[in-house]
């Protein structure tokens, strides 16, 4: 919601003191000089083809930061650390007031375990921490399919399970060929190792309670982080409850080798896209809406049953993350019609094809007239070549510049002027 301008406040308090208190003239009262809020602040980190997002939010206190996820292996090292350190002051540790781990994919999560890491690496020097976390946001496996941690590893043979720590995978999954599938499991290990860390460092939970952090209708979640309001959107309940709700079935049958595939069918085609946690953020008019890789449609879903979608024309954002580093498999056009941006911002350098030429073209497919800027952390060039080089060895392949590369359409978008195309690690302050 938009405040009064300041421009008309002082005018009107003036006039109250004045009016009572006619002995003391403006000139005689010198105003005290305010400090100025801090702005918002929207950063996405070079984190290879995964998300490392960093907010900075004005607070009555000062500035308010929020970490969401932390990239696939090496992106700690390389961005985020470095990152961070630029703030910490005389040696203090970084207060980062919320940790938020969008969903169970090493692309998002073993950044924050690195930095979970470092944290564990401190206090066992009794040195002083680098950074200290408040709250940890974080649906693990376990609170998908409704267990106590650990749960699965119980029913799963705990060693195959929890590959993501060095296991071997279960022979179901190497028997099979679905490279998601692995890694579910693969992360599942992951989240598990991450709760275990955060429990060991004292890191709260999804407060208030360590529930599953999930959008129902009936009262969809809100969480205040300085002057900004979170609205979680999804995961959705229902989707949620029908997951646990098979992972029931398949326990009864736990030695059924055709309820067994079942499971692993439904887990391979719908926890990834299940799991991820999407927030519309809110502050002092500002709106972001980020979607972790949920499928755009659970998305919609989710903005219309919390009745955040306007009846007759689209939502209007300053800033949309797009769905899974903007892949057309988890996007249709109807989404872009629906979702309208100042800025689109796709994390991702062409490993797995993202960001992906369909999901560029859908854009520009919605919104002809421009008018808005695209964001690539990586240049359209780079992309292109991690995407030739990522599809030379897959039955998918070879790289076929007319379907698959980003360069020409991002070359044009300049060109014309009307599409604003920004390449490179992404900064804005609002």
């Amino acid at each position: 919601m938009a405040k009064t301008p300041s421009s008309a406040r002082p005018r009107k308090r003036a006039t109250s003191r004045a009016s009572s208190r006619p002995s003391r003239t403006a000139a005689a009262r010198p105003a005290t000089p305010k400090t100025a809020k801090p702005p918002f602040v929207f950063e996405a980190l070079q984190a290879r083809y995964g998300d490392c997002l960093l907010l900075t939010v004005p607070g009555p206190r000062g500035i308010v930061r929020l970490l969401i996820d932390g990239g696939p292996s090496g992106v700690f090292r390389t961005f985020l650390k470095p990152r961070l350190d630029q703030e910490i002051v005389d040696k203090t540790p970084l207060t980062i007031d919320a940790i938020m781990v969008s969903h169970i994919d090493e692309d998002h999560i073993l950044g924050v375990l690195d930095l979970f890491g470092a944290i564990r690496d401190a206090d066992e020097r009794q040195a002083p921490r680098p950074y200290q976390p408040r709250w940890l946001l974080h649906n693990s496996f376990d609170g998908l399919i409704g267990e106590g941690e650990g749960g699965a590893a119980r029913t799963i043979e705990g060693p195959t399970v929890l590959a993501g720590l060095g296991g071997a995978l279960p022979d179901l999954l190497q028997k099979r060929e679905s490279h998601t599938a692995r890694l579910v499991l693969q992360s599942y290990g992951q989240g598990s190792k991450l709760a275990s860390l955060a429990a060991a460092l004292k890191i709260s939970r999804n407060p208030p309670d360590q529930g599953l952090i999930q959008f129902t209708t009936d009262r969809p979640r809100l969480m205040r982080l300085g002057d900004a309001t979170l609205t979680i959107v999804g995961p959705l309940k229902k989707e949620i409850d029908d997951l646990q709700d098979k992972w029931a079935k398949w326990k009864a049958k736990q030695k059924d080798k055709e309820a067994t595939a079942a499971l692993a069918k439904y887990l391979d085609r719908s926890v990834p896209n299940l799991s991820s946690i999407v927030v519309l953020m809110e502050c002092n008019g500002t709106r972001v809406l980020l979607t972790g890789d949920a499928r755009g449609d659970h998305i919609l879903k989710g903005l219309k049953q919390a009745g955040l979608m306007p009846a007759s024309e689209p939502l209007k954002v300053d800033i949309l993350k797009l769905p899974h580093h903007g892949s057309a498999r988890n996007l249709d056009d109807d989404f872009f019609e629906k979702i309208h941006a100042d800025h689109y911002v796709a994390s991702g350098d062409g490993t797995y094809g993202n960001p992906d030429l369909d999901a560029l073209n859908m854009i520009e497919k919605a919104r002809p007239e421009g008018g808005y800027t695209v964001h690539l952390t990586y240049s359209a060039e780079s992309c292109d070549a991690t995407h030739k080089d990522w599809l030379k060895d897959r039955k998918d392949g070879p790289f076929d510049p007319a379907r698959h590369a980003i360069a020409d359409i991002v070359a044009r978008w300049k060109r014309e002027g009307n599409i604003k195309v920004a390449e490179g690690p992404v900064r804005l302050e609002l």
